[in-house]
């Protein structure tokens, strides 16, 4: 699978930028933004294609690929929706009649046409080739490169989530043998260059991942015995050989056994380098240490370095002091790269308080590349006549042996200047002192901005942000590592609640930040010892955490661990423990690996794993219930938004309440489904929510909560209702009615009636009006904007029925008017649905402008299904109005969407669904091949049908409020 060959100036500029990866999950991006691939079928397709690597894909090898060998009866006609709506991914600029230039078709079959860099495992299989040959030629050093390259292409389980699938099995198996290949090969490079200790971990994790792979043993075994330890080589080869007669019951084969005896033999061989002509030629003539490389820009230190320039030409000894964190030693390196001359850098920081002169010298000597030196007066002689700059950071802990250092090599040496860095003087005659000054309030407030940035890239501040940077700034005097220190703080905290959080500053300005050591880089290693390193407080935290699915905020986690987390979540984010999204608005949102959280579930017992299930479902109830009494108000959309976010951890609460089956949790789990059946209704949850709420009615015994069983009836109701089974929808409604108390839960109550009316309009239209009547007597008197409004809506649906449309239209305006003021987006919608049917029945041309604008309304609303119905009844009207093409095209649309969401409106809506497709036929002249093709065309756009459609109409912006004009 290395790809096709195409060259460059074949490739349009459109897909030049196109890049796909399969490493760690099918993804797709252009210029750095991904794109929106779709669901697992659209995701195999594009799989299945990478996997024939520029060879035509045949449609059965794409069927069987994207059904997973379980093919739909219309497959085929399916497979070229997806084949259409995947161009227009990967193509967007390509006209419907415009020849593919990315996802070609041939008379074999379909092909990518990208060039082996632009797809990451072909790109990693051609460098995989590159680098093997480069090691087998003797070129380690450009072997190491290559190989490094093609490990960089990606890592992670091939294809992700579709790595199970059976058309898969064989290609990840594949790009697991070679990834780990590539592993042994670029150990042995690396090993011909020189290298030993520092592979060491990974040769370790390769040996632990792959215990049968010889190779990977003989390479460690190696690497140890070129670090020193021959009894570690002697015992990783037992260790092989142990495992080989275990698991296989064969003997090490000759490269392994010929390592041993090489290893017992003290073989020269073991040491030899290969030849290296491809190294890089070493730096002329030094053998100093090179100068430390900031990782970020010093800023705000201008006028300090010209100060200290300043200084250094008037004074051979100046040392820079401040307080801890000012910034001194940056300002020396910012100093020793602009010098002209020799530069010799001698950190000091890791000597031990108190140590002498005579073990100082030998250290700077080091530095200074005068390696034979051991004592002052050798290392003087050595620089007697060589001028440089001397720099001894971090002298406050050893001033006394600097100072004995510098009265030796001071009067001997006078071309060297020093620079020391101390937060005390060295106080030596002649010593000039430069006092490093904190940050102006403009450097410290654009430090802070940068350092949040590169920890919280997604955060953006905002104006308010700004003013409350300066105000941290300032509490912070402006020292460096402080506002370093805060800014880090931006992973978890938002600006406002670092400065909130400034009272207790020296318990807030912890956790700075630190390399990554060799020994880091597997994951699981990294989780034990990250783990084993915390205290027992965030140990539990973290056990604690496991229980979340999806993420999870800070009010959350402390919800949860029954315990503060501020500090715990830092610790924990800190250790990669922990994960942080901060490119989303509002609280800092938190996620473990599924990695991660299986570590953190061993570390409960079974009485810490209940009680943690125990406060997550709780949690998980209170947020939603909160919800449930809010979005059918001005503020739905935030709750809607919020419980969206907690998804998973529904679900996961849901699962582990059913899973307990006590009392308790089962009324949790039918209350939960009470308080989400709102949620699920109006975002097209059909199957879902009635899953969940059927197995918590299952899971109730005689003694449940009537009130909680009554929640999850009534829940239950309008989800059958969507899936067309009215009769069941009527039983779950009367159901929960007869357990909710009116005074306790009006508005369900009063919803709850007005449903039943509804759906016994047709049938019995007097008990419908009685029905009414009731919902508009309980609503009333709570004041329930949302209950009576849809208590009118399903007034102005009866009179509709009874075929009195002139009273219908003035009840459904008046059912909008209600839910407007109310902020009740769903009965707003709806009512206007209901009135453009009945303009619809009346024959009245308004139908069109109030169902495109009803379109447009919907179109802002979380309620796919109600979208979706909307649309149907827009391709109507424009059939009415004589538009066949569009309708046609529309219709396509809502059964391309519908498929996707598991909704039908034909279901739901028989008797106009059929309507609205009988004048669209008609419009068409009862052409069934022209329907056909304006059908197919919607199935293959999909929404951007449904867009494109509206851009033809006009932006609506005249007609978006008629209705309410006029009302009643």
């Amino acid at each position: 699978m290395s790809g096709p060959a195409v060259p460059a100036e074949a490739v349009p500029p459109q897909a030049s930028s196109l890049q796909l990866s399969v490493l760690g999950g099918v993804r797709a991006s252009r210029d750095g933004d991904d794109l929106a691939l779709g669901g697992p079928r659209p995701r195999a397709l594009l799989a299945a294609l990478v996997v024939a690597a520029g060879r035509p894909a045949t449609e059965d090898l794409l069927i069987d690929a994207v059904w997973d060998s379980e093919p739909a009866p219309a497959a085929k006609q399916a497979l070229h929706t997806y084949v259409a709506r995947l161009r227009g991914v990967l193509e967007p600029g390509r006209s419907a009649r415009g020849a593919a230039t990315v996802l070609v078709r041939g008379s074999g079959g379909y092909t990518l046409a990208l060039r082996p860099e632009q797809v990451d495992v072909w790109a990693m299989r051609e460098l995989a080739a590159r680098g093997a040959t480069a090691l087998a030629q003797r070129r380690p050093h450009e072997a190491v490169s290559v190989l490094d390259l093609a490990l960089a292409t990606g890592d992670g389980t091939p294809f992700g989530d579709l790595a199970d699938r059976a058309f898969l099995a064989a290609e990840v198996a594949a790009l697991t043998e070679l990834r780990a290949g590539i592993r042994e090969d670029r150990a042995a490079a690396a090993l011909a260059t020189g290298e030993d200790v520092t592979l060491l971990d990974d040769l370790a994790a390769l040996t632990t991942e792959y215990p049968l792979r010889e190779r990977a043993w003989e390479l460690r075994a190696r690497a140890l015995y070129r670090a020193g330890r021959q009894a570690d080589a002697l015992a990783v080869l037992r260790t092989a050989r142990d495992l080989l007669a275990e698991e296989l019951g064969v003997d090490p084969g000759p490269g392994l056994a010929a390592t041993e005896r090489a290893v017992l033999a003290h073989d020269p061989e073991l040491l030899r380098r290969a030849p290296a002509a491809d190294a890089p030629a070493p730096a002329a003539g030094t053998t100093r240490r090179p100068l430390p490389v900031p990782s970020t820009a010093l800023l705000g230190r201008d006028d300090d370095l010209v100060r200290l320039r300043a200084a250094l030409d008037a004074h051979r000894l100046v040392t820079v002091v401040g307080p801890g964190g000012v910034g001194k030693t940056r300002v020396a390196l910012a100093l020793a790269a602009d010098a002209g001359g020799p530069v010799w850098w001698a950190e000091l920081a890791d000597l031990a308080p108190g140590t002498s002169g005579a073990l100082l010298a030998p250290v700077v000597a080091e530095a200074a590349g005068v390696l034979t030196a051991q004592g002052a007066d050798q290392l003087a002689v050595a620089l007697a006549g060589a001028p440089g700059l001397l720099v001894l950071d971090n002298c406050e802990h050893v001033l006394d042996a600097v100072a004995e250092l510098l009265t030796t090599l001071l009067p001997a040496c006078p071309g060297v200047r020093v620079v020391a860095t101390s937060r005390e003087p060295v106080d030596l005659p002649g010593e000039q002192l430069l006092e490093l000054a904190p940050l102006s309030s403009a450097a410290a407030e654009q430090l802070f901005l940068d350092r949040a940035s590169a920890a919280a890239p997604g955060a953006a501040p905002t104006g308010d942000d700004r003013a409350r940077v300066a105000e941290v700034c300032a509490r912070l005097d402006g020292l460096p590592l402080a506002v370093e220190l805060a800014a880090a703080r931006s992973r978890t905290l938002s600006v406002g609640e670092i400065a909130d959080a400034l009272d207790d500053r020296f318990s807030l300005l912890v956790g700075a930040g630190r390399g990554t050591p060799a020994r880091h880089r597997s994951l699981e290693h990294t989780i034990a010892l990250s783990v084993d390193d915390l205290g027992p407080a965030d140990r539990r935290l973290f056990g604690a955490l496991s229980v979340f699915t999806g993420g999870f905020d800070a009010a959350a986690a402390a919800a949860v661990a029954g315990v503060p987390v501020r500090d715990g979540l830092a610790t924990l984010v800190a250790k990669s423990l922990v994960g942080v999204d901060t490119g989303a608005p509002g609280p800092r949102r938190f996620a473990l690996l599924e990695t991660l959280r299986a570590f953190g579930d061993t570390l409960l017992d079974d009485a810490a794993r209940t009680a943690a299930r125990t406060a997550h479902r709780r949690w998980v109830l209170d947020v939603v219930t909160e919800a449930d009494a809010a979005w059918l108000g001005h503020d739905a959309a935030r709750w809607f938004g919020r419980v969206r976010a907690e998804q998973p951890n529904v679900r996961a609460a849901f699962g582990a309440a059913l899973a307990d089956g006590g009392a308790a949790a089962v009324d949790d789990a039918l209350r939960l489904a009470g308080a989400m059946g709102w949620y699920w209704y109006r975002f097209g949850r059909v199957a879902e929510g009635i899953g969940w709420a059927t197995a918590a009615l299952a899971a109730a015994g005689p003694d449940a909560d009537p009130e909680a069983v009554g929640l999850a009836h009534f829940a239950s109701g309008p989800l059958r209702y969507l899936a067309g089974d009215p009769a069941g929808a009527a039983a779950d409604v009367a159901a929960g009615l007869e357990r909710m108390d009116p005074a306790r839960h009006p508005t369900k109550v009063a919803r709850g009636l007005a449903f039943r009316a509804y759906l016994a309009a047709a049938a019995d239209p007097a008990a419908a009006q009685a029905l009414l009547g009731e919902a508009l007597a309980v609503s009333r008197a709570a004041g329930d904007g949302p209950g009576e409004s849809e208590t009118l809506m399903a007034a102005g649906h009866l009179a509709r029925l009874g075929g009195d449309t002139a009273t219908a239209l003035d009840v459904l305006r008046s059912a909008v008017a209600v839910a407007r003021r109310a902020g009740h987006g769903f009965a707003d919608g709806s009512s206007r649905w209901h009135l453009v049917k009945t303009l619809l029945d009346r024959g009245d041309p308004a139908a069109l402008d109030e169902a495109e604008s009803l379109v447009r309304f919907l179109g802002g609303e979380p309620d796919v299904t109600s979208w979706l119905v909307a649309v149907h009844t827009l391709a109507g009207a424009l059939g009415q109005s004589g538009d066949g093409a569009r309708g046609a095209r529309l219709l396509g649309a809502v059964s391309a969407v519908g498929g996707e969401v598991g909704y039908r409106p034909e279901e739901m809506d028989p008797q106009d669904s059929e309507r609205n497709v009988a004048l669209v036929r008609a419009a068409l002249g009862g052409s069934a091949e022209r329907y056909a093709t304006a059908f197919t065309e919607g199935v293959a756009g999909g929404r951007a049908a449904i867009a494109a459609v509206l851009d033809e109409l006009g932006d609506g912006g005249t007609v978006a409020t008629r209705v309410v004009g006029r009302s009643a």
